[in-house]
């Protein structure tokens, strides 16, 4: 007999164990059988709080940007120099698409569902432009500050997402990269394109 719990945390224990179902079976081949078999409860209990495999499955969507959207509206009120905040963000997402990081193989299944689900697809749009739309403040941010030379921030920002997106698809099909090296090289020649000529290297 499970014991009772908030619904909150119930929501939370369904999820937990349908993101590690879907990426072991696939999302055509997941049942819901097998995530309520993996949160230890009765298919009904499941079907009580999601209707249908593909509401478990965007409410997983939603959880995953809706921490996107948390942390950059964080970056956002943060009081400190564009270029912190940029080698901050490159940090998280280096840590967040780590191969041992089981969310990196779900992202590319968000990704590979959306090519064939126009609600999915759509979502994976609105966060990408979510996204695009705060580096680009982020960017001009640090050329009204004078640390970033003059350069088109939207460009910046999509060309920051595209690789973001490149080391979640590496890290979903396990390619290790030395985070410490990327963190500490790769970023750097990132800011090295930002940065006005005569600035520190790294803030």
């Amino acid at each position: 007999m499970t014991r009772h719990l908030p619904e909150s945390d119930r929501r939370e224990q369904i999820l937990n164990a349908a993101r590690d179902v879907f990426i072991e079976e696939g999302y055509l081949q997941a049942r819901v059988q097998d995530v309520a078999r993996r949160a230890g409860l009765s298919k009904g209990a499941v079907y009580f709080y999601y209707p249908s495999k593909r509401d478990i499955f965007m409410a997983l969507i939603h959880q995953e940007h809706e921490d996107t959207y948390a942390f950059l509206a964080r970056a956002e009120t943060d009081p400190r120099p564009a270029a912190a905040l940029l080698v901050e963000l490159g940090q998280k997402y280096l840590d967040y698409f780590a191969p041992e990081n089981p969310v990196a193989r779900f992202f590319l299944m968000i990704t590979e569902q959306g090519i064939r689900d126009e609600e999915i697809r759509e979502e994976l749009q609105a966060v990408h432009q979510h996204f695009v739309e705060a580096a680009t403040r982020l960017v001009a941010q640090g050329i009204a500050e004078g640390a970033f030379r003059k350069t088109d921030p939207v460009a910046v920002a999509i060309l920051v997402k595209a690789i973001i997106d490149g080391l979640a698809g590496q890290a979903a099909i396990g390619i290790a990269h030395d985070r410490a090296m990327l963190a500490r090289e790769g970023l750097a020649v990132i800011l090295q394109g930002l940065m006005v000529q005569g600035r520190a290297r790294t803030p």
